[in-house]
């Protein structure tokens, strides 16, 4: 009887936050909070778990030596920016991109060197990844996964503009992803 309770209790917990996030039966179904730039997302990155193909094995070893610690300190930069901009943004995370009705803009700590910090890491640990393990299969993840996230910024970016008459400013101030890499650094 008490598991049962204890079950009952996160799920409503998971519910009530799925709920402030904005998540509803309407919008997995039609798309109506952009949940559908949330799916692949998570696919690419559950994906990582792969193993690499083709094996670093064939490598010879101190050039994978230094693949595989130039990857690991790689990840975990990006893991150290993701944390960071996860802690910075506090109560106006979703996973969506659209903001929530009582979001407030960021601008400071993390955000004040990259619009999107917490793809940033997504994207710093999954190239970490593919260098570390010298895979190909891994390399595709990263690129797929760039696309995603910054289509996802893009329109998350749309919904800010229109919530935030000084996200235009921000924009041109604060690159989007990664600076200097016009695919992930756009100003508008």
């Amino acid at each position: 009887m008490k598991n049962k309770q204890n079950r009952n209790t996160i799920l409503e917990k998971i519910k009530k936050i799925l709920l402030k996030w904005g998540f509803s039966k309407k919008g997995i179904l039609s798309n109506y909070k952009g949940e559908w730039y949330l799916f692949p997302q998570l696919l690419l990155i559950i994906l990582h778990l792969l193993s690499p193909y083709p094996k670093a094995q064939y490598i010879p070893f101190p050039i994978s030596l230094f693949f595989i610690i130039s990857g690991i300190v790689i990840s975990i930069n990006g893991l150290r920016i993701s944390l960071k901009a996860f802690i910075d943004l506090g109560d106006n995370l979703t996973p969506l991109p659209y903001p929530m009705k009582e979001s407030i803009l960021i601008r400071n700590n993390s955000y004040s060197t990259s619009r999107h910090p917490l793809y940033k890491g997504l994207l710093l640990i999954s190239l970490g990844i593919s260098i570390s393990t010298i895979s190909v299969i891994h390399f595709s993840l990263f690129i797929s996964l760039s696309y995603v996230l910054r289509t996802k910024a893009l329109k998350e970016e749309e919904m800010l503009k229109m919530k935030f008459t000084e996200y235009q400013e921000y924009m041109k101030e604060v690159p989007a992803i990664i600076k200097n890499i016009n695919y992930l650094d756009w100003s508008s």
